[in-house]
């Protein structure tokens, strides 16, 4: 925009300029508020997100120096799950990298256990769809219901389970074994942790409904998406 070389003018066009910038401001942040959470923007993003896990997944299964990435990228996805988890503003790049960092773990441990144990792989997916299936009909139809009883009670078994966990890592770090694991009785903490995180999939399908019922903004979609993906890693 030209100046006038009227100084007066200047002051009034730039005012004018000012005026008009906060009022595209302004409609600007109404449209973004009125941009509500949806149970369907968010399965779109868990869609999505799996897409993003299996390609991650694919890529460490096929190619063997990626495999060898084991380690860094179990660590690096630890940082990102804190990262997202504790921060005060979502991050959606940071859910995307998390999904495909895991997807090389899941590939690379995947890889491990199909060679020892031929065949284990496709029941381990189908043991998964399936349970998270059902778990999502027992919401639906109600048989679940997410009480507040019901979410201190999970909070207290996870927060139990993770403790065994760390535990049983140590005993394993010392012991040069797998800890329990390495028991007869690794079927019963596997069974334990696979029944966690079946129940804890009703928690994951609340918060969506939830998020959504009271409109919250569409960014917390990513979040939602995020805590679902995390749970279905682990079962």
């Amino acid at each position: 925009m030209s100046n006038s070389h009227n100084p007066v003018m200047n002051r009034m066009m730039a005012v004018d300029v000012q005026k008009n910038q906060q009022e595209v401001d302004a409609q600007f942040d109404k449209i973004v508020a009125s941009q509500k959470m949806t149970v369907g923007g968010t399965a779109i993003k868990i869609f999505g997100l799996f897409l993003v896990l299996l390609a991650g997944a694919l890529v460490a299964w096929n190619i063997e120096a990626v495999q060898g990435l084991l380690f860094p990228a179990v660590f690096v996805g630890f940082g990102l799950a804190m990262w997202i988890t504790f921060s005060k503003k979502v991050r959606p790049a940071a859910v995307l990298a998390y999904a495909g960092v895991e997807g090389i773990v899941i590939g690379a441990i995947s890889s491990m256990y199909e060679q020892a144990y031929p065949g284990i792989v496709m029941n381990a997916v189908l043991g998964t769809l399936t349970t998270a299936g059902g778990m999502f009909a027992a919401y639906s139809f109600g048989w679940v219901k997410v009480t507040s009883r019901f979410s201190r009670v999970m909070t207290f078994a996870l927060i139990g389970y993770a403790g065994f966990g760390l535990v049983n890592l140590l005993v394993g770090m010392f012991t040069n074994s797998m800890g329990i694991y390495s028991t007869q009785y690794a079927w019963v903490a596997g069974l334990v942790g696979v029944g966690l995180a079946a129940f804890t999939l009703n928690l994951d399908f609340e918060d969506i409904a939830q998020g959504a019922n009271r409109g919250l903004p569409r960014d917390y979609e990513w979040k939602a998406a995020f805590g679902l993906v995390v749970t279905m890693i682990w079962l």
